[in-house]
């Protein structure tokens, strides 16, 4: 089975996106995990996971109470004001031909749930997600 009969649909967003234009992209579409930010070209410049985002809403006299205990990167998240301040750069993909099984084995191997999928032209066409691939796994 190849990766384009069971990606999601990717939710794009600008690297120039703020703070409230992301948390309203995320209320759009509350199943999604994984935002690709994208250049004018649909290029993959980086991603935000919801939890990533969850810390960036926050409100930033927050960071003195829960901030400091959580660790380093936090902070970035805390006080960033655009999708491009608190995106994370992955050299993680895929392509839609690519096969079920073989994408399967390479999350295994990393700390990540998700991955975009992206084309031989280099636009992002979808996100492929760990319960994605276990639910189209053959046992």
């Amino acid at each position: 089975m190849k990766i384009k009969e069971v990606m999601e649909k990717a939710v794009l967003i600008s690297p120039a996106d703020s703070r409230k234009v992301l948390l309203a992209v995320a209320k759009k579409h509350p199943n999604i995990p994984l935002f690709i930010v994208v250049d004018k070209k649909k290029r993959l410049l980086g991603d935000i996971h919801e939890n990533d985002l969850f810390y960036m809403i926050l409100p930033n006299d927050m960071y003195d109470e829960i901030g400091t205990e959580l660790g380093f990167d936090i902070e970035k998240k805390f006080f960033a004001n655009t999708a491009e301040e608190i995106m994370s750069k992955h050299d993680l993909s895929c392509g839609p031909d690519d096969d079920v099984m073989d994408v399967a084995s390479q999350l295994a191997g990393v700390e990540e749930n998700e991955m975009p999928v992206i084309d031989k032209e280099g636009k992002v066409v979808g996100i492929i997600t760990q319960g994605i691939l276990l639910r189209h796994m053959k046992c």
